[in-house]
């Protein structure tokens, strides 16, 4: 095995792989594939393919991302707003299609962004992850070129995306291209950029989804099993839309329908996941909420003001100049409304997530260091000091993960109700706001 393969290797079964596919992206002859063990997605090499160029290793967010280097080279500046990083805009808006405002995640600003930019001529294409229609649970980052294909791919997906394993499309292709990705894939494309230029030269525009972490397969296969589904009858599966906040709407073979809103009530599903149950470690490393490194950061409106909306608005931060003329072209072409905003409302809508993510990141890289986990370098700032109440903070979450592990355990969730669980998420909610 060579060098940089043992390093790749050593990234997966230390635990601080991100899932996010660049590795495969960028591999020039296709010695990495993605595939999913314990319900999130690694890395698997082929050692004869392998030419030991250094690609994989060198493009991988996993163990290291340079925020400081990279918020030069991209933004010619540090970031003076430590939570939300470099900015030229904040912004509310929706999408003014209501089909695609109404079955959206939260507005439609993605998938009506891609659509203008698209019409326009300012892409020819778009990296987004889509639903497998043979394989309904798992995920699929595919090149969309139409309007309908853009749309196959709204809503959100909770659950393990590679996304930047389609990097290699847009290196066999000619063009100008968007992608769409959570933070760890932003910082994977970043860079991959760095070090494959033609990368650089053809992804013109980098859509971030503001991230608190991920779920991996077994956190959809936790509530299909609590639902009383079998996840071999699975037709089909959205875990958002139909409105705002949405729900997961799941349909069997059988043709019968079932669906569980995401948060609201004492029935939802999204204070299991909120809990950090089923989420990767990796994930609690992380110290970048809000998509630091993209062109536009894009996420759920979650302001008092709007509580009673059941369409949807997104909170939008615009980091670049691109970013700011293609949302200009398409409010000016009325495919949008937006509304400028203050940074504090961004910093309001994400709130916990935001808290969590930067206040505590030091307590939970220092506490996790010593339960034996190796973490990345990340060349960014942690103000706060460690202290016994940030440690229960940082455990809480941690707690949660290893429940969710043991197969045992996890059995035995199973048969908590759902408002329990609501109760058990207020425990962390407390801890963080104290």
């Amino acid at each position: 095995m060579s060098k940089k393969t043992k390093m790749i290797a050593q990234i997966r079964n230390s635990r601080l792989c991100t899932g996010c596919g660049t590795c495969a992206g960028v591999c020039p002859t296709e010695a990495i594939k993605i595939h999913v063990s314990e319900g999130i997605c690694v890395p698997e090499i082929d050692e004869e393919k392998c030419i030991n160029c250094g690609l994989c290793v060198e493009s991988c967010p996993g163990y290291s991302v340079d925020f400081k280097g990279l918020n030069m080279k991209v933004f010619k500046r540090q970031p003076e707003d430590k939570s939300l990083g470099n900015y030229l805009g904040c912004y509310v808006g929706h999408s003014n299609d209501s089909d695609i405002r109404y079955n959206s995640t939260s507005g439609g600003i993605a998938s009506q962004l891609l659509i203008s930019a698209l019409e326009r001529g300012i892409i020819d294409g778009a990296i987004v992850v889509r639903m497998k229609k043979d394989r309904p649970l798992e995920t699929e980052a595919v090149m969309a070129r139409t309007r309908k294909e853009i749309l196959d791919a709204s809503k959100s997906k909770y659950c393990p995306i590679a996304s930047n394993e389609a990097l290699k499309q847009i290196l066999k292709k000619n063009g100008r291209f968007a992608v769409v990705g959570l933070p760890c894939h932003i910082h994977g494309i970043r860079k991959a950029e760095e070090v494959c230029k033609i990368l650089k030269e053809r992804i013109v525009l980098r859509i971030g989804l503001m991230c608190s972490h991920m779920v991996s397969f077994a956190g959809t296969e936790f509530i299909l099993e609590k639902l009383g589904i079998d996840k071999k009858q699975v037709k089909a599966l959205s875990y958002r839309g139909n409105g705002w906040p949405g729900g997961m709407s799941v349909e069997v073979n059988d043709g019968s329908n079932f669906s569980i809103p995401l948060l609201g009530t004492w029935n939802s599903y999204w204070s299991i996941f909120s809990s950090h149950f089923f989420t990767p470690i990796r994930c609690e490393m992380c110290p970048d909420q809000t998509a630091e490194l993209a062109d536009i950061s894009l996420g759920d409106a979650w302001l008092p003001e709007l509580r009673h909306d059941r369409i949807g608005e997104s909170i939008i931060v615009t980091r670049t100049k691109i970013a700011e003329d293609i949302l200009s072209l398409a409010s000016s072409t009325k495919a949008i409304s937006v509304m400028a905003v203050d940074p504090a409302k961004v910093r309001q809508t994400q709130g916990l997530n935001l808290k969590f993510k930067k206040d505590f990141l030091g307590s939970r890289l220092l506490m996790l260091r010593l339960f034996g986990y190796q973490t990345p370098k990340f060349n960014a700032p942690t103000d706060r000091m460690w202290s016994p109440l940030d440690f229960s903070r940082a455990f809480y979450p941690y707690f949660n993960i290893q429940l969710s592990s043991s197969r045992h355990i996890r059995s035995l969730l199973t048969h908590v109700p759902f408002p329990l669980f609501r109760l058990y998420f207020g425990i962390f909610k407390y801890l963080s706001l104290i």
